[in-house]
């Protein structure tokens, strides 16, 4: 896991592109203020490019199949998540 001057890398899920390229969802402890938080990424040959990670909707449910796997997601947030979803 990556730890940056900023926040320590707790789990992560990847989703591989056909260019190579990885979209991430990463939960992060945030060193400043020791609180959890959650981040999309995109990355390219190991660095995280500073735009947007754009996905369908089929990358985006394999991300989120992933991150289920890796344990991303907190139970709380999933919870809430359930809860959301069934009350449409």
């Amino acid at each position: 896991m990556r730890d940056t001057s900023y926040a320590t890398e707790l789990a992560r899920a990847v989703i591989d592109f056909e260019s190579g390229s990885e979209g991430r969802i990463e939960r992060l402890l945030f060193k400043e203020d020791s609180q959890e938080g959650i981040r999309f990424s995109w990355w390219r040959e190991k660095r995280m490019i500073p735009r947007p990670l754009d996905l369908t909707e089929e990358e985006l449910l394999a991300l989120f199949r992933n991150a289920l796997q890796e344990g991303v997601f907190s139970e709380d947030f999933l919870l809430k998540l359930r809860a959301m979803l069934y009350s449409r």
